[in-house]
């Protein structure tokens, strides 16, 4: 838009329109939920609309919005009373102003007041905001404008562990590869310290520095860490140099690094001044200062006043943002998820060579990204790519670092262990057999329920996930009532933690199916006036049944590219939230759901297309099922239609499939493609002659045999036939032709496709049939029953052919 200044630019290539948050949750304007992990730049603390700080603010709204500092309000002196008992030693006078640059000019201006100094040191890399009197004290290359900077500001070496000149340890449960182990503080921390003394003893008056800015962790620079002990040290240089030591604290207070509330606490240092924002209001706008009354004091050498600081409204928002830390333990948590994230990602950097770096503590952390097996930083076109994939599955993650080319991992601080892993409720023994697509198989195992789980279960028309408990499979996912329960062959301990991984290319499958089958069903039903009454979502294609005996051609042919049209246009998919009375519902069609998804209806929604209930899972954007095909229609149950169809990677697979199978043809049959058809027409042909001569000169060994048995002399008094090449039509002929001759005729043949199983025929007199006939069948696992004196069947078991030969020779033996 022309009327929003161009420097603010698009951080992805396809922007996010965010349209509504909850806790750690983002929401489009299409609906579309991201998980959160830049907190709106490190703002959001409690999470997003956290339902107590909203309610305190809109309380508080319809009483008193603004004052001006001017005026007293009580909001004010309960909120800063309840702020400075987070502090130790004599930090007790607080300043509230607006933001973080707002907090570090006031900042500078106390120190400079108190001490009489002008000069102020900073980091390199350091950000304290953007204003143009605090741009001298930034010192990150990618916010300094080509033009004169206020003087008084110089930048010390960075004490890095990852990129600094002497490397380091640091307080954190990541080391950069091959760093030191220092016990206590770092060894590295002082050389560091000799570059800032340098510093000051050539650049700086003596005895004349008015203050040292520091962040606990550096934010915009990528969650960079500090070897251990520099900052204690840098203090105590600074005080010998005249200066206050003013901690940044703008994205690392108020517990989000974990170990403690604020970010100077885990170096063991006190500052003299503090700075504040962000996180203090949960985005709301609100920043403040605190520092002892002897440097506020020296501020009264002027007269001054902040119009919007410290107005009801921000004081209101603060307290209830303070109040929701200490209720929900927010500090604990930040330490317990982060360091679960950061034990993930070590794993990952394991993996992944073009993971250089994981750093941070609590919930600030950073992941520098490479070049594979250097400290190159990643191409900026390949970031921008890692960003922007993460953004198409639904992460938000932030950017930084000198070389923007650092993961910032910072999310709202309410941000749950238990979106990441669940808790074994249950486990139970069950013989509740598997259901496969439709294929029942027999179990016997364990069913286990979950506090929370990732895994869908069957349901909706749709199958259920696949997955892993740890690494224990779980092989089919149930819905009983509310309870989700997972089927796996080895038990979990009830209470145990554990983590949960889908098989993800299965339940990509299965939302490219179901999304395809929402899209193909409106199609048909708004533009054709074909209602789907039922469908299946099979292994290898779906279905959906039409309520028609057939479907004109045309009509598929012009649903096909009306569906593929619709994927090229990338059409979003939504989905809407409605409860069992709410109006809107009679917009949306319902193809079923299941009795217990009831409560609240989930409403898949294809924009301008189709408004479906369905409690199944979905693509974000029809873009993502790629491409429909149809594999034809074809008669289904009571006059109705069934349209064959695919979806996705299944069509690449199928065609896949084909081109293997005509490769091997053109190898069998020495052709090109394009004659196939016809050298298998005549091959068909010529098999048909084939057979036919076969028929001829069964017909004439069949013949060959009768005509051997009757001439033999002494008539034999029973005939056993058994050969592998015979077929069923070669022992009918010899039975037809040998019915009259009053012997036991016994004829077997072997089936070609099934080795040890075939055919059988018996017939003779009576008297014989009833005696062998039971035995024989028996032993052969045959199945059949003698009629007229004639038996013919299947045998399950040939491998006892000779023993029946045995018994009919003994048995007439015996006569």
């Amino acid at each position: 838009m022309d009327n929003i200044p161009s420097v603010q630019a698009n951080m992805f290539k396809k922007p996010v329109v965010i349209h509504q948050g909850h806790m750690q949750w983002l929401f489009d304007h299409e609906g579309k939920r991201y998980l959160d992990l830049f907190a709106g730049i490190v703002t959001v603390s409690v999470g997003h609309c956290h339902p107590k700080v909203s309610a305190a603010l809109h309380e508080q709204i319809d009483t008193l919005w603004h004052t001006t500092s001017i005026y007293k309000h009580p909001k004010v002196y309960e909120y800063v009373e309840q702020l400075t008992a987070k502090f130790p030693g004599d930090l007790k006078v607080v300043y509230l102003v607006n933001s973080g640059s707002e907090a570090n000019d006031l900042a500078t201006l106390l120190a400079r007041a108190y001490t009489g100094n002008h000069d102020i040191v900073s980091l390199q890399g350091s950000y304290h905001g953007y204003s143009s009197a605090l741009m001298g004290l930034t010192a990150t290359q990618s916010y300094r404008y080509p033009i004169p900077v206020p003087t008084g500001f110089y930048h010390a070496m960075l004490p890095d562990p990852l990129r600094g000149l002497w490397g380091g340890c640091r307080d954190s449960y990541s080391q950069v590869p091959g760093a030191c182990s220092c016990p206590g503080d770092c060894v590295t921390a002082d050389r560091y310290i000799h570059q800032l003394k340098e510093l000051l003893e050539h650049s700086v008056p003596k005895g004349r520095l008015a203050a040292f800015f520091a962040e606990s962790i550096q934010g915009v620079n990528g969650a960079v860490q500090f070897p251990k002990g520099y900052l204690k040290k840098a203090k105590e240089l600074v005080k010998r140099y005249g200066g206050l030591y003013v901690a940044d604290e703008v994205q690392t207070g108020f517990g989000r690094t974990g170990d403690a509330f604020w970010g100077f606490q885990n170096h063991e240092v006190m500052p003299d001044i503090v700075t504040m924002a962000k996180g203090i209001g949960n985005g709301f706008p609100l920043a403040a200062v605190v520092t002892t009354k002897e440097i506020a004091d020296a501020h009264k050498k002027a007269s001054y006043f902040n119009t919007f600081g410290g107005n009801a409204l921000a004081a209101t928002v603060g307290k209830a943002v303070l109040d929701v830390i200490e209720e929900e333990n927010i500090q604990e948590n930040s330490k317990i998820v982060g360091k679960y994230f950061i034990d993930q990602l070590m794993q990952l950097q394991k993996i992944h060579p073009a993971i250089g770096d994981v750093r941070g503590k609590g919930l600030m952390l950073g992941v520098e990204l490479v070049s594979p097996g250097t400290k190159d930083p990643l191409s900026p076109e390949a970031f921008s790519n890692v960003m922007e994939d993460a953004k198409d599955m639904g992460v938000l993650f932030g950017c930084g670092g000198r070389y923007a080319n650092v993961l910032r991992i910072k999310p709202p601080m309410c941000i749950n262990k238990k979106d990441f892993t669940s808790k074994v409720v249950k486990c139970e023994p069950t013989k509740e057999p598997i259901v496969e697509y439709g294929k029942t198989s027999k179990f016997e195992g364990y069913q286990i329920t979950l506090d929370n789980t990732i895994l869908f279960p069957a349901g909706g028309g749709q199958p259920h996930d696949r997955g892993w408990l740890n690494d224990i499979e779980v092989l089919q996912v149930l819905r009983k009532g509310e309870e989700a329960l997972h089927f796996t062959d080895k038990p979990l301990e009830v209470g145990a933690v554990v983590s949960q991984k889908i098989n993800w290319q299965r339940r990509f499958d299965h939302m490219q199916q179901h999304s395809g089958q929402h899209l193909l069903s409106a199609i048909l039903e708004n533009e054709h006036n074909l209602p789907t009454t039922s469908w299946w979502l099979g292994a290898d294609e779906s279905y959906v049944e039409l309520d028609r005996a057939s479907v004109d051609g045309d009509i598929l042919r012009a649903t096909e590219d009306r569906c593929n049209e619709l994927i090229r246009a990338a059409v979003p998919v939504t989905v809407k939230f409605l409860k069992a009375n709410d109006p809107n519902l009679d917009k949306a069609h319902t193809r079923g759901l299941p009795e217990d998804c009831m409560d609240t209806i989930r409403i898949i929604c294809i924009k301008d297309v189709d408004e479906n209930m369905c409690c199944g899972t979905h693509v974000s954007n029809l873009s993502q099922l790629q491409m429909i095909k149809f594999l034809g229609a074809e008669q289904g149950k009571k006059g109705k239609t069934n349209l064959r169809f695919l979806v996705g990677d299944r069509v690449i697979k199928t065609f896949q499939a084909m081109l293997d199978r005509e490769k091997a043809l053109t190898g069998l049959l020495k052709n090109e493609p394009m004659k196939h058809e016809e050298l298998v027409q005549k091959l068909q042909k010529n098999l048909k002659v084939t057979n036919k001569n076969l028929q001829n000169v069964l017909s004439d060994l069949a013949q060959y045999e009768v005509d051997k048995i009757k001439s033999a002399e002494p008539k034999p008094k029973f005939v056993f036939m058994f050969k592998k090449e015979a077929t069923p039509d070669f022992n009918r002929v010899i039975c037809k032709a040998l019915e009259n001759e009053g012997m036991f005729i016994f004829c077997a043949s072997e089936d070609p496709d099934k080795p040890k199983e075939g055919q059988i025929m018996m017939q003779g007199p009576e008297e014989h049939c009833y005696i062998l006939g039971p035995q024989i069948t028996q032993m052969l696992n045959g199945k059949g029953a003698f009629k007229n004196g004639k038996f013919q069947g299947k045998a399950g078991d040939l491998t006892n052919i000779n023993k029946c030969k045995k018994i009919i020779d003994d048995y007439f033996n015996c006569l």
